[in-house]
C-alpha cells in the first residue's frame, strides 16, 4: 500500500511539472512563429493597372479579420511614393493621385477604406494600406473594389492581417503618423 502511494504521488509530480512545461512550450513556439511569420497575407490580384473606372475584384475565397490590424495592400512600383504633406501618392511624373478602395461585404454594405498609411519594407517592398477600424470580426468581405484619378502600377494586391505587438523587428513605418 506503501509503496501504491509513492507512486501516484510520483506520478502525480510528474503530471504537474509536464502540464505547465508543455504549455509554456507550446505558448513559446506560437510566440515565435509569429515573431518570424507575423502577417496573414491573402493574395487579390497580380500585377494591376488601377486606373479611374472601379476596378473589382472578388477573391478567390471571402477576405476576413482575423487580427488587430487589417487592410488592403498595393505594393507599388519604386518610383511611386508617398505625397510629401498628404496622404495621395507621388507618381514618376509629379502628379499626386488618391486612391479610393472599398470592400463589400456578405451583408452587401460598401465599407471605405478610408484609413491610408505607408511602409517601405527590409523586403524593398513599397506599400500603400488602406483600412478601416471598426470592420467587424465574422463578416465575409466578397468584393475589393479600388479606383484612382491615373493610372498607378501595382505589381500586387493583397489582403494583410496582424497583431502590432507581432511586427516589431520586420517591416517599420516610413513616416511618422502612419496608422
Amino acid at each position: 500500500m506503501k509503496g501504491n502511494l509513492k507512486r501516484v504521488l510520483f506520478v502525480f509530480i510528474v503530471l504537474a511539472c509536464l502540464v505547465p512545461a508543455s504549455l509554456f512550450g507550446v505558448f513559446m513556439t506560437r510566440k515565435l512563429y509569429r515573431w518570424y511569420n507575423p502577417y496573414l497575407d491573402q493574395d487579390i490580384a497580380g500585377p494591376t493597372t488601377i486606373t479611374a473606372a472601379w476596378l473589382e475584384i472578388e477573391p478567390k475565397s471571402p477576405l476576413r479579420v482575423e487580427r488587430q490590424i487589417h487592410a488592403i495592400a498595393l505594393d507599388l512600383d519604386k518610383s511611386i511614393h508617398k505625397e510629401r504633406d498628404g496622404w495621395g501618392l507621388a507618381l514618376p511624373d509629379g502628379s499626386i493621385v488618391r486612391v479610393q478602395v472599398q470592400l463589400v461585404g456578405d451583408d452587401g454594405i460598401t465599407y471605405e477604406l478610408n484609413d491610408a498609411s505607408f511602409f517601405l519594407a527590409d523586403t524593398g517592398e513599397t506599400l500603400a494600406k488602406f483600412s478601416r477600424r471598426d470592420l467587424a470580426r465574422g463578416r465575409n468581405y466578397i468584393k475589393v473594389r479600388i479606383r484612382t484619378e491615373q493610372p498607378v502600377r501595382c505589381r500586387r494586391i493583397f489582403w494583410r492581417n496582424y497583431n502590432q505587438w507581432d511586427t516589431e523587428g520586420p517591416i517599420t513605418p516610413a513616416l511618422e503618423g502612419d496608422s
